[in-house]
């Protein structure tokens, strides 16, 4: 282990209140809560043991770059999302034995849109603005949309390489394209004709100000949606933009810009925003190290809360009255009062960089018992469970590679609320 490592591990020991050792159990018992994150550096999925806090298996994938790994819908697989290759590799999430390869014409970037009416998994390409519609119960493509031609970047624009951003089901017939290069968002329905085959059309597209990561998660009860405009490190600041999607397009109605905090353009960037559980306020994190909480009755900023450098996630406990917030390019993550806005501690989770890879995992999961909060100090190789009552990390495991996002299934119940 080089110094820098052991460093970093020393920073979880001293927080910590007991290790788990790595076990060899290579099989799913009931009730067990697995973990699936994609290791790019070692091209690899982690499977983790979350009640016991150890390292089931490892499965190399076929492609290259695995990042996300999501749930093929309700079924017993998961989808590792390689996002340099034409391909997604097929894993059996009880006997993590592959099963093979869904062929792709574009990159994949994220797959963890379902629709559970059509038993249509959504996955996004890293470089084409395109989408593909699989099949899960075939794992088979039955429709792709968008541009068939490779990515070439916004320059300044926040955000990354990925061609497209996240992908999103408006309802069981809509879904959208986040075309991240060219600035737009494609509105598309999808039916069957009379053979039975699925037939997608435009709906319409509209322009956004800056290349957009994703639309938030919040229930169906209106037929308002919330997007988040990453940002342009030269000449925009990111931006929440609120929308209303009728029967025949989808429309913007107002937005807000992330400000107030006297933070500089240069440092500026949005990565991802959540919806707060009383359906009003949106937490938007930022590159530069705020949390912005925007009302989105009237679309705007209510409060500002200090945090950590490339605030991302927030992961809501609303049992707790609370929320972890994850500031992937630093090594603490933030603890926030729901309740009034604020910010109640900084909890050490991980040391200084070593791989040069984000410092804290982009997924992060909350145990039914709703007492442990789980996620990966990514660039540390540590996988780490914070107590929820004591705002402490309680147990840790190293793992190797660099983990940085993925799924966790709940043998007992759905974990997806958890998420």
């Amino acid at each position: 282990m080089n110094i820098k490592k052991l460093s970093s591990v020393l920073v979880l020991i001293s927080a910590a209140l007991f290790f788990s050792a790595c076990g060899n159990d290579d099989t799913t018992e009931p009730g067990a809560i697995t973990a699936f994150y994609g290791d790019k550096l070692n091209d690899r999925v982690v499977i983790m043991d979350v009640n016991t806090m150890t390292q089931k298996t490892s499965v190399y994938t076929h492609g290259i770059d695995p990042y996300p790994v999501d749930r093929a819908g309700k079924l017993d697989k998961v989808y590792a999302i390689t996002r340099s290759s034409n391909s997604i590799d097929v894993i059996d999430s009880n006997t993590y034995e592959p099963k093979g390869l869904i062929n792709l014409s574009h990159f994949p970037r994220s797959s963890e849109a379902y629709n559970a009416t059509l038993g249509l998994q959504y996955v996004t390409g890293a470089d084409k603005p395109m989408g593909s519609l699989i099949d899960v119960n075939t794992d088979t493509v039955v429709s792709t949309v968008g541009l068939n031609s490779v990515f070439t970047g916004v320059a300044n624009d926040y955000g990354g390489g990925n061609a497209t951003g996240h992908p999103f089901w408006f309802n069981d017939s809509q879904f959208a394209l986040i075309d991240r290069p060219n600035r737009m968002i494609y509105v598309y329905t999808i039916t069957k004709d009379a053979g039975g085959a699925y037939v997608t059309s435009l709906l319409n597209s509209v322009t956004t100000t800056t290349a957009v990561h994703h639309f938030v998660i919040r229930d169906n009860s209106d037929n308002f949606f919330y997007a988040i405009a990453e940002g342009n490190t030269a000449t925009t600041a990111p931006t929440l933009i609120k929308y209303e999607l009728t029967a025949t397009a989808l429309n913007e109605i107002s937005s807000v810009a992330l400000s107030g905090a006297g933070a500089a353009l240069a440092d500026m960037g949005a990565h991802h925003a959540d919806m707060h559980p009383d359906g009003v306020h949106i937490y938007v994190g930022s590159n530069e190290g705020n949390l912005y909480v925007v009302d989105t009755r009237t679309m705007s900023i209510t409060n500002t809360i200090p945090t950590g450098a490339g605030t991302g996630h927030t992961t809501f406990v609303p049992d707790r009255g609370i929320a972890i917030i994850t500031n992937h390019k630093d090594t603490f993550i933030t603890v926030v009062d729901i309740s009034n806005h604020t910010c109640m501690k900084n909890v050490t989770v991980s040391g200084a960089s070593i791989h040069g890879e984000i410092l804290q995992s982009h997924s992060t999961f909350i145990h039914p018992n709703m007492d442990d909060f789980y996620a990966f100090a990514t660039d540390n190789e540590i996988f780490y469970e914070l107590d929820l009552e004591k705002l402490e990390v309680s147990r840790t495991v190293e793992t190797g590679g660099t983990p940085l996002q993925g799924n966790f299934i709940c043998e007992a119940g759905d974990c997806a609320s958890l998420m």
